[in-house]
């Protein structure tokens, strides 16, 4: 049987390529006679290790040279990858799979770069999508990982738009491979440990081999506090405010107005409170030379680095039951916990009381008489008046949590997959393998720092008992442990109301891919500059996906996002032919060229049918000289997201409001709409002129769903 794993000549080449090479450079070594093998670039068993797309290398010795603990974190070095839609520096925000480490070829998105392993798809590790999470991935076990950047929809399916990763695990391994390391950045913190274990042996007849891989990983914390280009809140360099000469400028400090003491509102002015715990009125962001800035430094609680740790295990077995027929056996399994953190949660009475614009009662009707909150300081109560005509005062406040927990979440994740099959030889010299894949992805978190918005409303209506504690009103919410919730002042809010209105949250998803298939290569006649090389193949595919928040969270019951339950599933069944044609070689200004096509047929029980293709030549007009080109077409069927998510809260970035600017004495059409505007112009009256916060700005909601019409 051909060798279709690589030989020692061919390691070498490959591992001097490096990281920087634009194609699959094979300058072999003469002595040693080259096996057939199989790169990404084609499935086409050759001896030639050139491709008529362009395929980057890493080899093993760049990824151990490296010392990198997650595979990201070395591919995002090589300009094909464009920064990835997932990591443990840029997901500290989302709701769910933080922590999750994803690539992303030529900034093309995450779901239009296909990962295999050993040329066959991975399970995904991001609900919903194809989306691989590399932590998963045993860097210790990898012998390459092989970059294609065109024409690869035809070759391996939908998802290769932009190109295809395919990371290759060891084979043959003998003997037993063990390193340990340590690192940290240079501020001390980023600690990372890694202990990685190979093992492998061959029965002593030579017809067998069995490896086996332990790993453990554990990549540590960075805070945004511990960076001097973070650690202080600023109106970032998207979000400009102009200076008094009229020009954009950023400004520092620039405090979130959700403080922790509380910020609050009556028709004509807000009041916070000083560090000593007095009421005062007015509220700055960014202070003024005679008052330190009111607001809260969000960057004081951010974590910029997500902790993961990881454990890893992976095996592969062959054995040879009759010549050239051999039954293999890979398994993966991988669990990882992800912490992130944020800042604690910024609540507004909007969250509270939607339906009444966030009108928070500071008097209640009690049996026909007017009964004061006890909580409200009288000279805030005296500002306030009767905004909406029912007879009772009302206020509205902006708080930052603080008294209940950082928002952030704990996601313990598994991923299992197993294949299994045959691969030998037939008719001679035609290689085939035929295989089974079975992958499941399972996560559970749970999330801190959010409130039961019912149990919050109650604990706002609070009234006096018979010796004037406060109580509240409702007496079937006193019943189910309804405490009173005090909002002014750093510290208010006391352990047993905290308790009554803390809601942490769960998550809970599972993800399987099924598979079977088989493929088949060989050359199917001679020509005079060599044989014509054939790859054809077929596979049936499965996808399922669900992830379910908790029942607060579907309902945005919780004051954060409302994210409803999503479930679906997919199959597919595709088939596949390459071809290879040698069309000159050993001519004047034909040292070689080689035509190359292939075809993909699919069919899909969400789209229906779909085809892709490409073709490409390859051609050295001499030793020193190699020209390609290809044209391919490719496809990208929709993910289960973007096929069944029910409608999704949001928060999109970039809008830009009209107000801002907007002064007292500003003329126009715009202006004049704004001012009549109450918020617009107590905001006019706070600060001279309409300005908005960085939770301002980020705090406009919409709703993204998914639709299952999309082809």
């Amino acid at each position: 049987m051909k060798n279709r794993t690589l030989t020692h000549a061919v390691r070498v080449a490959l591992a001097t390529a490096g990281v920087a090479s634009a194609g699959l450079y094979g300058v072999a070594l003469a002595q040693e006679p080259l096996d057939e093998i199989v790169v990404t670039g084609s499935r086409i068993a050759t001896t030639n290790l050139q491709s008529a797309s362009p395929v980057q290398i890493f080899s093993a010795e760049d990824i151990r040279v490296s010392g990198v603990a997650n595979i990201q974190d070395l591919l995002v070095k090589n300009p094909a990858v464009g920064t990835p839609a997932l990591s443990r520096t840029n997901s500290n925000f989302l709701v769910s799979s933080a922590g999750v480490a994803t690539v992303d070829l030529r900034n093309l998105g995450t779901a239009r770069t296909l990962v295999l392993v050993d040329g066959r798809r991975f399970v995904s590790g991001v609900p919903g999508s194809q989306a691989v999470d590399l932590n998963a991935i045993p860097t210790a076990f990898i012998e390459r990982i092989d970059i294609l950047t065109g024409g690869a929809s035809s070759i391996y399916g939908s998802d290769a738009v932009a190109g295809v990763v395919n990371i290759i695990y060891k084979k043959n391994f003998e003997g037993v491979e063990f390193d340990a390391q340590y690192g940290e950045s240079s501020e001390g913190d980023n600690e990372t440990y890694q202990l990685n274990l190979t093992m492998g042996t061959s029965t002593a007849d030579g017809r067998g081999n069995v490896m086996a891989h332990l790993g453990y990983s554990d990549q540590g914390a960075v805070f945004s506090r511990d960076r001097d280009r973070s650690d202080t809140d600023i109106i970032s360099n998207v979000f400009f405010t102009r200076d008094i000469n009229d020009v954009f400028v950023p400004r520092e400090p620039f405090f979130s107005g959700f403080a922790p003491q509380g910020r609050f509102f009556t028709p004509t002015t807000s009041y916070t409170f000083d560090g000593a715990g007095n009421l005062i009125e007015g509220f700055f962001s960014n202070g003024t030379d005679t008052r330190p800035p009111d607001g809260f430094n969000r960057n004081g609680q951010r974590t910029i680095a997500i902790p993961t740790e990881r454990y890893l295990m992976a095996t592969r077995g062959e054995y040879e039951i009759v010549p050239n027929h051999s039954v293999f056996v890979e398994g993966t399994y991988a669990a990882s916990q992800t912490t992130s953190q944020l800042e604690p949660f910024p609540l507004g009475s909007a969250d509270i009381f939607p339906v009444s614009g966030g009108q928070v009662p500071a008097e209640l009707l009690v049996d026909g008489v007017l009964v004061k909150n006890p909580f409200v300081p009288q000279e805030l109560f005296d500002a306030l008046a009767d905004e909406d005509g029912d007879g009772l005062r009302d206020f509205y406040f902006q708080r930052r949590l603080s008294d209940i927990a950082n928002r952030g979440n704990t996601a313990d994740r598994d991923t299992f997959r197993i294949v299994t099959g045959l691969q030998g030889e037939v008719f001679g010299d035609w290689n085939y393998d035929a295989y089974y894949v079975y992958g499941q992805t399972k996560e559970s978190q749970v999330s801190s720092g959010q409130v039961n918005v019912l149990n919050f409303a109650n604990a706002l209506r609070a009234v006096p008992d018979e010796f004037g504690n406060p109580v509240c009103l409702d007496p079937t919410a006193v019943a189910q442990g309804c405490v009173p919730v005090n909002l002014f002042g750093v510290g208010s809010i006391s352990p047993e109301a905290a308790a009554y209105i803390n809601a942490p949250g769960l998550l809970a998803s599972f993800i399987s891919q099924e598979m079977v298939g088989a493929n088949i290569t060989g050359e199917i006649f001679d020509l005079p500059a060599g044989a014509v090389g054939v790859a054809l193949g077929a596979e049936y595919r499965e996808e399922f996906s669900r992830d379910e928040f908790d029942a607060l969270q579907q309902a945005g019951l919780n004051a954060g996002n409302a994210i409803p339950r999503t479930e679906g599933k997919f199959d597919v069944t595709e088939g596949y032919v390459e071809f290879n044609v040698p069309v000159l070689k050993d001519l004047p200004f034909a040292e070689r060229l080689d035509l190359r096509a292939a075809w993909r047929q699919s069919d899909y029980s969400t789209v229906g049918s779909t085809s892709s293709w490409n073709v490409g030549f390859d051609w050295a007009p001499t030793s020193q000289v190699r020209i390609r080109g290809g044209r391919a077409d490719s496809i990208r069927a929709p993910n289960i997201s973007e096929l069944f998510s029910p409608p999704s809260q949001t928060f999109p970035p970039g809008l830009v409001d009209p107000c801002l600017g907007v002064t007292a004495t500003s003329t126009g059409p715009t202006a004049d709409v704004c001012r009549a505007d109450p918020g617009v112009l107590l905001n006019i009256a706070d600060n001279g002129v309409f300005d908005l916060t960085q939770s301002d700005i980020q705090g406009v909601s919409g709703f993204n769903r998914g639709n299952p019409d999309l082809e």
